[in-house]
């Protein structure tokens, strides 16, 4: 059985969910320290040509120490409005905008207080758009005190799997290992390759949320994120 572990980034970039599709087993990593301005609250889409980051701001002073799954989002009501209007703004001439948006409006039309349940929320949603077929779970249901990589290893042996992929930039991390020490957990690292598709510019941006990809491949959008990426050793 094949794993990957990561943490619920917001509105993440294609290759999460190539990663994803790939793998029979996704694990939500949420009990982990929370990194302020990271991927966890933010990410990009393409608006009149340009980059621009959609940030859900989040409640920091005097927490310092907290983890991912108690980190609250503040003034959620004002920025999901923001947010909604940019993606709107950015993506309403786009050939699949109607099919999808609305799904992403329903979404934000919750109350969501904490920021990984959005996130979590979000990332299923898209999934479920792509038809994808992963199993998920989550760090949180796990009785476990390791840390670092000690703590993915341990997960790996819970969930009896013999494969962990894990992303191309985590190999430094990782010790560039082919298995997790005094396991047959083999591991295996994802490479994205960032391929053009058809966007709404005339140059190509590469490495946006995947709601550009969505919005402007539609229902080809599963068929391109399997056809982008490698497995290295």
């Amino acid at each position: 059985m094949k794993i990957a572990i990561s943490q619920p980034t917001y509105l993440p970039w294609q290759g999460y969910f190539a990663l994803i599709d790939y793998v029979d087993e996704f694990i939500f990593l949420e009990n982990i320290q929370f990194n302020k301005r990271s991927w966890q609250q933010r990410n990009k889409i393409l608006y009149n040509e340009k980059e621009v980051f959609l940030t859900i701001p989040v409640k920091s002073k005097g927490k310092f120490s907290q983890n991912i799954y108690e980190v609250e989002i503040d003034k959620f009501d004002k920025n999901k409005l923001k947010h909604i209007n940019l993606i709107k703004n950015a993506y309403s001439k786009s050939r699949y905008f109607e099919r999808y948006f609305g799904g992403f409006e329903k979404i934000f039309s919750k109350n969501y207080t904490k920021l990984s349940e959005l996130n979590k929320d979000l990332i299923l949603h898209i999934c479920k758009i792509l038809g994808m077929n992963t199993n998920f779970s989550n760090d949180k249901n796990f009785t476990l005190s390791s840390k670092k990589k000690d703590y993915l290893k341990d997960i790996c042996l819970f969930k009896k799997c013999n494969n962990y992929i894990s992303t191309i930039g985590a190999k430094n991390y990782l010790g560039e290992i082919e298995y997790f020490p005094d396991t047959k957990i083999k591991i295996d690292y994802f490479d994205f390759k960032d391929f053009k598709y058809i966007q709404n510019s005339k140059k190509f941006t590469p490495r946006l949320s995947i709601i550009d990809l969505i919005f402007n491949l539609g229902p080809d959008s599963l068929k391109y994120l399997k056809n982008n990426f490698l497995i290295c050793k």
